[in-house]
């Protein structure tokens, strides 16, 4: 209610991470209908433009959210609303979350279910530079847009400069920064959606996106 003219993107899944991998895969199911977010766009007035939802590759339980992810596309695009798939490759049949040709095998699957965007975790490798390996994945993508998972919570330097290296080397489309935003305070938080602005969208470079936040 504090900020109605903010745009919003519904997230249609979630979960929480108490249940472990070993305890069992992943599964994370819808929890509303598109027609329920049409209806919600309607009477609250809310400047929606799209939808998102998860799908944990890899997990017993893929199919199911493959499906559900399927017709989530089908239908928000019916309905003029953008999507974006979390595409996490989890579960016990995953060794290493994080490899860069798992990481391009989910960006080529959110391809195939003809979402807009995918976000995906930054690829890790031994002897290997992430913003270089992660080239596979922008490519696998083809039209999908690639946007990174925010990741853990970084010194200011560090994130500003990854996320210059995801964008303007590897080629990622923007970012989805969370916990590097949502876990300072107010005037901070502001500051770094300034600085993170500037790196997306007028191609500063990570010294000057610094500069912008620290005033």
């Amino acid at each position: 209610m504090s900020y109605p003219g903010v745009p919003y993107l519904v997230k249609l899944n979630s979960k929480s991470h108490l249940v472990k991998t070993a305890q069992d895969d992943p599964v994370s199911l819808q929890w509303f209908e598109l027609d329920q977010v049409m209806d919600f766009k309607e009477n609250s007035g809310l400047n929606i433009l799209g939808v998102g939802y998860t799908v944990y590759l890899g997990s017993e339980y893929e199919t199911d959210m493959l499906l559900q992810a399927a017709q989530i596309v089908y239908n928000a695009h019916l309905n003029g609303l953008v999507t974006v798939l979390w595409m996490y490759p989890r579960g016990k049949a995953v060794k290493e979350e994080k490899d860069p040709h798992l990481i391009a095998g989910a960006a080529g699957t959110a391809a195939c279910l003809g979402t807009d965007f995918a976000k995906v975790n930054y690829p890790k490798k031994e002897g290997a530079e992430s913003k270089e390996i992660f080239k596979e994945a922008i490519l696998a993508a083809g039209r999908t847009k690639v946007v990174c998972a925010g990741g853990s919570s970084e010194t200011v330097p560090a994130f500003l400069q990854q996320l210059h290296d995801q964008i303007h080397v590897s080629g990622a489309a923007g970012n989805a920064t969370g916990r590097n935003i949502h876990q300072k305070s107010l005037s901070e938080a502001i500051r770094m959606c300034n600085a993170v602005y500037a790196i997306t969208m007028e191609d500063a470079s990570a010294e000057e996106a610094l500069k912008i936040y620290n005033g």
